[in-house]
C-alpha cells in the first residue's frame, strides 16, 4: 500500500514541474489515494478593483484543470500523460477577495481509455463550494513513461527542467 507522503510528493513535483502553476502559486495540501486538494493563495495581481471578485475565469479552469489532474495522478500506478478530453464548471457563487480558494478533486473512475474526475471549489467551509467541475482526461496508447515529464513526476532527481 502506498502511503499519503507518496501521493503528496508525486503531486508537487507535477505542481513544481508547470511554470504557470508556479505563477499562481498553486500548493498541493493533501493528498491520498484518489484525491487531492489544492490551494490557490489570496494575490494581488489576481484582484480586480472594478468588481468584487478576485478570480478571473481563466484562473478558476486552471486551478479546477490541475487538482483534476492530480487527482488521476493519485489513481494511477504509474505516471501517465493524460490529456484532458472534457472539463465543466458549474459557478455557484462569487469568491472574496481576502480569502484563498481550495479545490478537492477525485477521480473516482479509471477505464482502459479515459479517467472521470470530479471537483469542489470552496472558501472556508466545503460545504459551501464556490464551483463545481467535472472533468475527463484520455488515456493513449501506450502512456508517456519515458518522457522528461513522466520522470520528473515520479521522482528522477537527474531529470530537469528550465
Amino acid at each position: 500500500m502506498i502511503d499519503n507522503e507518496y501521493y503528496l510528493a508525486r503531486c508537487r513535483r507535477f505542481l513544481a514541474a508547470q511554470p504557470h502553476m508556479r505563477k499562481l502559486g498553486i500548493r498541493v495540501i493533501q493528498a491520498q489515494q484518489s484525491r487531492v486538494t489544492l490551494v490557490l493563495p489570496v494575490q494581488s495581481q489576481l484582484i480586480s478593483e472594478g468588481l468584487d471578485t478576485y478570480l478571473h475565469g481563466g484562473v478558476l479552469t486552471t486551478l479546477v484543470d490541475a487538482a483534476s489532474s492530480a487527482s488521476t495522478l493519485c489513481a494511477l500506478e504509474a505516471f501517465e500523460l493524460c490529456p484532458t478530453l472534457d472539463l465543466r464548471i458549474d459557478h455557484m457563487r462569487t469568491p472574496v477577495q481576502s480569502q484563498p480558494l481550495y479545490v478537492a478533486a477525485e477521480c473516482y473512475r479509471v477505464t482502459r481509455s479515459v479517467l472521470f474526475t470530479r471537483a469542489s471549489v470552496y472558501q472556508e467551509d466545503p460545504s459551501r463550494p464556490m464551483a463545481y467541475g467535472i472533468a475527463t482526461f484520455m488515456r493513449p496508447e501506450g502512456g508517456a513513461e519515458d518522457s522528461l515529464f513522466a520522470r520528473l513526476i515520479d521522482g528522477d532527481e537527474h531529470a530537469t527542467v528550465d
